[in-house]
């Protein structure tokens, strides 16, 4: 029976929808292209107290609760999208990373075929393949502090796969858990399918597969982890002249608290994810696709901006958009391909690295614009090396403790 109480609430919903959603949507559309995805999030939700049913603030609120790794949430907003929408554009691709992020490999198998935008590095077959198995699971110590055998230009580490003796791999929070095909085909690991990866060195045609147990220094273990092929070009030499066989990243480290400390020249690895780590610097810490780390600093004093956080660009400290380095100040060389640059001041939060050394040509153009918002740079590996750098996936934080720099002299790798 409708009374006059549900009228009048009905009223004011639409009185206030009409009044509210024009201005305050695109301001939060706004406020969401240039990563200010808090205060976006807060005019979203304005726009969805007067109309709950609204799908492109829905989908907006259901995509910061993803990139805040807010992932049941997310999940359930995101079904909400598809059941007013079921073709929109974003909504199919962003409920299969929230799966892979949660390990809902069966229904991510049912899902994937129907994502017609980049969805997770996998295939169904691969993720049909973990029935019966539960991914990731995790044995040992409850820390373990795994040695560096080497710092540069990336840091790398020594693993076991499937038992068989220990092989170097290179750290990179721009990268999945991948094998050189090469070592893949060594150690017969089995694949189901492929999908098309995308680096800096081009497109390739990656492998998907399942590796039973990652076994680290200190007695812990991982077992059940998806895995995927890379180009045998991509690699690093050590200083002892071995090869790295393959990248140990973000879907490996997700499931610690993970610590990469370049002073003390070790990853640490934590399994309560909830201890608490201090640092003299943070940054917040954001989540797009399956591995893609986002956080946000600026260039040469220019307004804050959001920038992709990957560890694993060699031996350089930052690189951008041209838009990035021409807003800035910095001159980009003539001609195609990579040019070294420096940046006078580069901040990630409020940690801040001078006379970083940069390089132009290396940013993949499709980063910029190629998630709904802007992305105006990429720190890496030389902007981190003076700090202990914790990524607190929890509380959405990027920790960054300064150290000791290393004794000079050491030997530096070369990219193969």
């Amino acid at each position: 029976m409708t009374t006059r109480r549900t009228l009048l609430k009905s009223a004011v919903a639409t009185g206030l929808a009409a009044i509210t959603s024009p201005k305050t949507l695109d301001r939060a559309d706004e406020l969401f292209a240039s990563g200010e995805f808090a205060s976006a999030d807060a005019h979203y939700r304005k726009v969805l107290r007067g109309d709950p049913d609204h799908v492109h603030a829905l989908a907006r609120h259901a995509r910061i609760a993803l990139l805040t790794g807010r992932l049941p949430r997310a999940k359930r907003l995101l079904k909400q999208v598809l059941r007013l929408d079921p073709g929109h554009p974003r909504a199919r691709g962003e409920l299969a990373d929230a799966l892979w992020r949660t390990d809902q490999f069966a229904e991510l198998a049912a899902l994937l075929p129907s994502v017609d935008q980049d969805g997770p590095t996998a295939t169904a077959t691969q993720l049909r393949s973990f029935a019966g198995l539960r991914p990731y699971t995790v044995s040992g110590p409850a820390t373990v502090r795994v040695p560096f055998a080497a710092a540069d230009p990336l840091p790398m580490i020594e693993a076991s796969l499937n038992g068989a003796p220990p092989a170097l791999f290179f750290l990179d929070t721009g990268a999945l858990f991948a094998l050189n095909q090469d070592y893949a085909h060594r150690l017969a690991i089995p694949t189901y399918g492929h999908t098309t990866g995308r680096t800096m060195y081009g497109e390739h045609r990656a492998h998907q597969g399942r590796v039973d147990t990652l076994a680290l220094a200190g007695g812990l273990t991982i077992g059940n982890l998806p895995v995927h092929t890379i180009p045998d070009a991509i690699r690093l030499t050590a200083p002892d002249g071995r090869l790295t066989q393959g990248a140990i990243g973000t879907s490996v480290l997700a499931r610690f608290l993970p610590t990469l400390d370049y002073p003390g020249q070790a990853l640490v690895l934590r399994r309560d994810r909830r201890t608490a780590v201090h640092a003299r610097h943070s940054a917040p810490l954001w989540w797009v696709g399956d591995h893609y780390l986002l956080s946000r600093g600026s260039v040469n004093g220019l307004d804050p901006m959001v920038f992709f956080v990957d560890t694993g660009g060699g031996d350089i400290g930052f690189t951008a958009p041209p838009s990035t380095f021409t807003a800035a100040g910095i001159e980009i060389p003539p001609g195609e391909g990579f040019h070294p640059v420096t940046v006078r001041e580069l901040t990630l939060g409020s940690a801040t690295g001078r006379d970083v050394p940069g390089l132009t040509g290396a940013f993949p153009p499709w980063f910029e614009n190629g998630f709904g918002f802007r992305i105006g740079g990429l720190p890496t590996h030389r902007f981190f090396k003076p700090y202990a750098v914790t990524f607190d996936f929890p509380r959405g934080r990027v920790l960054m403790e300064p150290g000791v720099p290393p004794a000079p002299g050491r030997s530096s790798s070369q990219v193969r």
